[in-house]
């Protein structure tokens, strides 16, 4: 019998989707997955770092997805951290109360197991000394908040876009110009984007 030629897949970045990836190809293949990172931990922009006691995440991201396969996956490998009194249960162990967290489906997760974890937050870009929801859309709220000038602007700047959209989307200011107009675009998305990612939108 001749030998399987050994296939491997590098993989660059330790974030959620290269370890999804290399546990994929782990699971249903006979590729060896290789994780390339740059940093010393895992994670990408979804980790938290720990400075000197103080927690922060890299980047303020919710976790969702609009494939429920996705979700599904995830909390197979991460379940949902329930947040009502009705999830947990106590039991006495060695003469201590001990509290067992609990899933949708009954089983039990130790507290001390890695959960996806249910927090109520609020999202706001601070813009014009005004705070705007994040992300931004073309609600009443926003517009009333911009001003009548640079709501008329906006306003004509996304009918424009909507008569005459940009046919070959080339690039993310294309993106945005095609979907919000230019007014909104150079006033909310073009400085922003480049702040959090270090590129131009160009």
């Amino acid at each position: 019998m001749k030998n399987k030629t050994l296939k491997t897949a590098i993989i660059i970045g330790a974030g959620p989707a290269g370890l999804t990836a290399a546990f994929e190809l782990l699971k249903h293949t006979d590729i060896k997955p290789i994780v390339v990172e740059m940093s010393s931990d895992m994670g990408g922009i979804s980790k938290t770092v720990n400075y000197k006691g103080n927690r922060m995440d890299i980047g303020g991201h919710r976790f969702f997805s609009k494939s429920q396969r996705v979700m599904d996956w995830w909390q197979n490998i991460l379940p949902i951290q329930n947040d009502t009194k009705s999830d947990f249960i106590n039991i006495n162990y060695q003469g201590k109360e001990n509290k067992i967290l609990l899933n949708k489906k009954g089983n039990s997760i130790k507290l001390s197991d890695k959960v996806l974890l249910i927090r109520k937050r609020v999202s706001r870009v601070f813009f014009l000394q005004k705070f705007f929801k994040y992300p931004i859309s073309l609600s009443f709220q926003t517009l009333s908040k911009l001003g009548f000038i640079t709501t008329l602007k906006i306003g004509f700047s996304y009918l424009l876009i909507r008569l005459f959209p940009i046919t070959k989307e080339t690039s993310l200011e294309d993106f945005f110009i095609n979907r919000f107009g230019k007014t909104l675009y150079l006033t909310f998305f073009k400085d922003y984007t480049k702040k959090v990612w270090g590129k131009s939108c160009k």
